[in-house]
């Protein structure tokens, strides 16, 4: 599990394709601090998708193996070298959790429509729009962030200069695209009541 509070900007380093469209093995650049108690078979999420490390340089690389189906449904397939990534380890006991419960088990992409100042608008796929509410949570590209409006397909979101200098957000540009994943527990109550036939 994660909070979605980035804690820091890393760098796509290596985009290594396997044999027979098997996936690809994905490479982060990132600062050794980050890598302390790290070992092979930890998660990490990049992006807002939960990761399983296969390996590492202590000097300040994790390589990831990314299969097709994560390729297809998340940015990752869109990824470039130099691409900037937002990095989180995993909540340990104990840790703070400063944003909400985020799994990074991303549920899909939206596309940025819209900038004005500190305001995002977001185009978001038709079957997600109904977990996500006013002042509700959503995490986009790992971070944890509050819709603060929310019309039809299209989700409203207040950045402050924080995050924008902090996480990869401050890089998008109209027509950008993130991963998407509602609140984990308004999903689930929601998919309760659907299957009740109670909404």
């Amino acid at each position: 599990m994660f909070s979605g509070i980035v804690q820091e900007l890393g760098i796509v380093t290596a985009l290594q394709e396997k044999p027979g469209h098997q996936g690809l093995v994905l490479g982060i650049g990132c600062s050794p601090q980050c890598l302390l108690g790290l070992q092979a078979g930890y998660s990490v999420a990049i992006d807002g998708v939960c990761l399983t490390v296969i390996d590492y340089d202590p000097s300040g690389k994790i390589f990831f193996d990314i299969i097709p189906e994560t390729l297809e449904s998340t940015t990752i397939g869109e990824y470039i070298l130099g691409r900037r990534v937002n990095i989180e380890r995993s909540l340990k006991s104990g840790d703070e959790i400063g944003g909400h419960m985020v799994s990074g088990h991303v549920c899909g992409v939206a596309e940025i429509i819209r900038i004005e100042k500190n305001r995002y608008d977001f185009l978001v796929p038709q079957e997600l729009s109904y977990y996500l509410f006013s002042k509700g949570f959503v995490s986009l590209d790992g971070v944890s962030l509050t819709v603060f409006a929310i019309e039809d397909r299209i989700i409203s979101i207040g950045l402050i200069p924080e995050t924008l200098m902090r996480t990869t957000l401050g890089y998008k540009r109209e027509g950008a695209k993130v991963n998407l994943e509602p609140d984990m527990s308004t999903k689930t109550q929601v998919d309760v009541l659907r299957r009740l036939h109670c909404i």
